[in-house]
């Protein structure tokens, strides 16, 4: 009998040493692949004070190429580009940072977190890198970032493509709207399970992800609860932009939003449309991250949106 027992006690205990492993070789093993399919590597750069951690083009930059810079949503990070990047890597220089207060650049309670804060490192980032311009896709908190550069720094942005993004209200109440109204913010999550339910809010679609590397990505999120916190609460206190500053606008934009959006209503599109003029398209079988649900389709939107403006600046 303690033979058994003492297999069962060894069982047990290489299942709990490694499975959390398992998934985080998994995790990385998946994400130097798909660096290696976009032709990035991962840099830091020094920008107001900050260290910076990003995904850059592989090999000495080419100025011929114009430059590509994805930005990420709250919570996120830059690895939620790579698919995308991959499409893009041979018309572009891609640059994708890690925001302060996410991924590999880490948080600090001395930075601020607001919209205008992040505007002002990306616009420094884009001069950091010999540029004087770049094409800037935003999904999310990203998003309202894209839109308020090309508002208020549009001499450093050449086009702006939105992905479902924060920055103007709904007409219709989102499942993250009814959770913030209870007092429920799925994002400061205490429990794996929380984690799950916060995935099918991002995506209707998305890639499969096995339970091992969830379970990674739940584990990492929680124990950045406290930071996101306080990034959150910076976010809040910047409010919603202000229709009559963006209908100022002069940089081309592009509008792509997820029709099963569960954390920002598709119907805030309207919002944007009567505010700004700007090209937009709606797809109706994706959630908040089109750009991981369908980034061929993204991709052909985006490009097909660029080409468009080169011609008519060409005209």
């Amino acid at each position: 009998m303690w033979i058994l027992l003492t297999f069962i006690a060894l069982l047990l205990f290489l299942y709990w040493y490694t499975y959390p492993r398992l998934g985080e070789v998994l995790l990385n093993a998946y994400q130097q692949r798909a660096l290696q399919q976009a032709s990035l590597v991962r840099r830091r750069y020094a920008i107001n004070g900050i260290s910076l951690s990003v995904l850059e083009t592989e090999g000495a930059r080419d100025k011929s190429k114009p430059l590509l810079m994805l930005v990420h949503g709250f919570t996120g990070d830059n690895t939620v580009w790579l698919p995308l990047a991959a499409l893009f890597k041979d018309e572009y220089h891609i640059v994708i940072p890690d925001l302060p207060g996410h991924g590999q650049t880490g948080f600090s309670s001395e930075w601020h977190y607001g919209i205008d804060d992040y505007a002002n490192i990306l616009n420094a980032l884009i001069w950091r890198l010999g540029y004087q311009k770049a094409t800037i896709v935003g999904n999310s908190m990203g998003g309202y970032i894209s839109a308020w550069m090309a508002r208020h720094r549009s001499t450093a942005v050449a086009s702006s493509i939105l992905l479902c993004p924060a920055g103007l209200p709904a007409n219709k109440k989102s499942r993250l709207d009814t959770m913030l109204d209870k007092g429920q913010n799925p994002f400061f999550i205490t429990r794996r399970r929380g984690y799950y339910r916060l995935l099918a809010m991002s995506m209707a679609s998305g890639p499969y992800i096995p339970k091992v590397v969830k379970d990674v990505l739940a584990d990492q999120h929680i124990q950045r609860v406290d930071e996101y916190q306080r990034v959150f609460a910076d976010f809040v206190d910047t409010g919603y932009m202000n229709a009559e500053e963006l209908a100022k606008t002069r940089v081309p934009t592009l509008i792509i939003w997820g029709g099963k959006d569960g954390l920002l209503d598709v119907s805030a599109l309207d919002n944007w449309t009567s505010a700004m003029e700007c090209d937009y398209e709606i797809f109706h079988d994706t959630g908040h991250m089109p750009m991981l649900e369908a980034p061929g389709r993204t991709y052909q939107r985006i490009q097909n949106f660029i080409q468009r403006q080169r011609m008519a600046q060409a005209a």
